[in-house]
């Protein structure tokens, strides 16, 4: 999807939310799933019982990041699953205008 460079993230505004963003879109790169992410039909990434959001959330934290809550995750999820439909330059530009 894209290919992260040592400032890819830096438009981000906290480290922590870097953290997040950075630590999904890794874990989804590396699962493949990002086809999953676009086409995702359920109400909730929250209370998924999709084995592919285990998936997810376990290599996030395999990764670096630990710390989700059920609401952080699901904006998280709702972050990367918009990335997958629109694009990441579209994610960072409307970003950048909030």
């Amino acid at each position: 999807m894209i290919e992260p460079t040592e400032n890819t993230y830096d438009f981000i505004k906290t480290d922590h939310e870097r953290t997040m963003i950075s630590t999904a879109i890794a874990s989804i790169t590396v699962l493949e799933l990002w086809d999953y992410m676009k086409n995702f039909k359920g109400e909730s990434f929250m209370f998924s019982e999709d084995v592919e959001i285990t998936q997810i959330y376990n290599k996030i934290a395999e990764l670096g990041y630990d710390g989700h809550s059920g609401c952080s995750f699901g904006f998280v999820m709702r972050t990367m699953q918009y990335i997958a439909i629109h694009g990441f330059e579209k994610y960072k530009t409307d970003y950048l205008q909030q």
